[in-house]
């Protein structure tokens, strides 16, 4: 007579009678490890090789998305790779080129604030005046502006120690000259800006200047 193939029950008394084991079926000694403090040891590799899909991070209507490239994980540093990332406004909406992105001005400051007020009182037809304003030590003075007046004719020069740089006239219809530098006029420390106005009207006037800029 063969042998009957049949199983029978286990019964144990103590606890650590049977020792139970979680393997691998196709490798039976790779085991589920129990450590002492009865915690399991998981280590979980995971092998992209490549998505040709899109890939989007979003929460809500908000995402990032990976261009669909056929992109290998490994590679995301390759120069030919890219992220887009999408901006919206309080509204949830994208900008757009019709939805665009609100930019405001902020003109750089660093730097203390000059404003050099000056004025010359009574000055004779064909006379000319000097309002020097003098850089700071261990500064260098980027011009603004100036903005120069009076209630007649006049003409201004604008010099960097001695130099000129800029020269205006009033008429009539534009009796207030106003020369915007944008920071290009500079003066060293020490050098003396000098604003020289003269008066081209027929009777004496009262002049005036401002030079405006910033020492850094």
């Amino acid at each position: 007579m063969s042998d009957y193939d049949s199983s029978l029950p286990v019964r144990t008394e103590a606890a650590g009678d049977v020792d139970v084991f979680i393997s691998d079926a196709v490798t039976p000694s790779q085991k589920l490890v129990i450590n002492a403090d009865g915690s399991v040891n998981i280590d979980t590799v995971a092998t992209v090789t490549a998505i040709t899909d899109d890939v989007n991070i979003a929460d809500g209507g908000n995402s990032i998305t990976v261009d669909a490239v056929d992109l290998d994980i490994r590679d995301l540093v390759a120069a030919s790779d890219s992220v887009q990332a999408n901006l919206f406004d309080e509204a949830g909406v994208a900008y757009s080129a019709t939805n665009p992105l609100p930019v405001e001005m902020v003109a750089d400051q660093a730097g203390d604030e000059v404003i050099d007020y000056q004025t010359s009182a009574a000055v004779a037809a064909g006379a000319s005046v000097n309002h020097d304003y003098s850089v700071t030590a261990a500064k260098t003075f980027l011009g603004e502006n100036l903005w120069a007046t009076g209630s007649g004719k006049i003409k201004v020069e604008i010099l960097v120690d001695g130099v000129a740089r800029f020269v205006g006239f009033n008429s009539t219809s534009t009796p207030n000259i106003d020369i915007p530098f944008a920071r290009i006029l500079k003066g060293a420390a020490t050098n003396v800006i000098r604003v020289t106005i003269t008066n081209r009207d027929k009777q004496p006037q009262d002049l005036y200047s401002t030079l405006s800029g910033l020492e850094a």
